[in-house]
This record gives C-alpha cells, structure tokens and sequence, in this order.
C-alpha cells in the first residue's frame, strides 16, 4: 500500500469518526457531559482529518481544488469556533486577540483567493465555476463578521455561545458534505450547496434561540 492510499484510508477514518461525534453532539443537550465529550472528539478528529487531505489534494492523479477549499474552511471552523468560548465576559482581559484577528485574516485572503479562481475559471465553460464563487464568498462573510465581532466593544454575554455553534456548524456541514461527494460517491454541484443551506437553517434557529436568552 502507497502513502497517499494509506493518508486517504486514515483521512476517511477520522472523517467517519467526526461525522457520527459532531452528530452525537449537535442533537446533544448544550453544555451536557456528553456534549462536551463527543464535542472535543468531534475538533480532534475533524482537525486531523482536514490536515491530512491537504496533501492529497495536490498528489497527482488526487489534485482536487475544491476539497482543499473546504478542508482549509473547516480548520477555520474549527480554530474559530473553538477559541469563541474564551470570548466570555470574564475572560475578555485575558484574551489574546491577535491570534483571532490572525486566523480570520487568513479566511479572509482565502476567500479572495477563491474568488480570482472562479474569475480565473470563467475562461473553461465547464468548470466548477459557481462552486469557488460560493466558497469564496462564504469565506469572505465568515471572516468580515469575525472582525466585525472582534472590532466591537460591548459584546452581548451570550456572544460567545452563538459564535461556537454558527462555526461549529460551519465544520460539522464540511463533515457532511465530504461524507455525500466520497463515501456515498455523489458528484452533482447541489451535494456542495444543499447541506450549507441546512445548516444555515439549523444556526438561524439557534442564533434566535439564544438572543431570546
């Protein structure tokens, strides 16, 4: 067995792995044991995961754009989100909020990056064009609300927790998206659309939720 078998073997592991704990704890009572537990197997593997399929993306015969496009996304979930619960009140003089600033601005240069690929994808008529220009601006609204959060300087209480699920979610719709296009081999461009679409309706719902709270 070759490396790039054995990094794609290990990749869809720890992608089947994120994939049941990031469901266990989305339907999980917030906050819970269990929620937390799963929660942190869920960034562990979900992390190593998207790392791994990095290099893959650039192997030849492997090479895959879009992949990459996400799995850089859901590094960016998964730091963002993580580092959105030390954003509460009692820890705001604590934070070290370059790193934050660091990350979104990353995100950000990633989303214009997309967006010149598409542009540049415009000369090929049957490239995945809609496809880099979605991305690309889901990268590029991430990571302006993220400044936009981090520039003001009264922060609801609640903020924290409203951030940790939108981006959360962001990851755990990577998850999904990946477990549709490689384990059950669909490759129409609506299999990258549809599970954002959803869980942008699952983030509305608990976004509400807590700004009742």
């Amino acid at each position: 067995m070759d490396l790039v078998r054995l990094l794609i073997i290990v990749h869809a592991t720890l992608g089947g792995i994120a994939l049941i704990s990031g469901s266990i704890s989305m339907f999980s009572k917030k906050g819970s044991q269990l929620h937390k537990r799963t929660g942190k197997l869920f960034v562990g593997s979900m992390i190593l995961s998207a790392a791994i399929s990095i290099p893959v993306c650039f192997t030849p015969g492997h090479e895959n754009m879009l992949l990459f496009s996400i799995a850089v996304f859901t590094i960016y979930c998964i730091l963002s989100g993580q580092r959105a619960l030390l954003f509460k009140p009692t820890n705001l003089l604590h934070l070290k909020l370059w790193k934050d600033w660091l990350i979104s601005g990353v995100m950000f240069s990633f989303g214009i990056a997309l967006m010149l690929e598409g542009t540049f994808k415009l000369l090929y008529p049957n490239g995945p064009t809609l496809l880099f220009y979605f991305f690309g601006i889901l990268s590029l609204f991430f990571s302006i609300q993220d400044f936009l959060f981090f520039a003001k300087k009264n922060k609801p209480a609640n903020e924290f927790i409203k951030r940790h699920i939108g981006l959360m979610s962001g990851a755990y719709t990577s998850s999904f998206t990946a477990f549709l296009l490689a384990g059950l081999q669909l490759k129409h461009w609506l299999v990258w659309i549809v599970p954002t679409v959803l869980i942008t309706i699952w983030i509305i719902y608990w976004m509400r939720k807590y700004s009742k709270i």
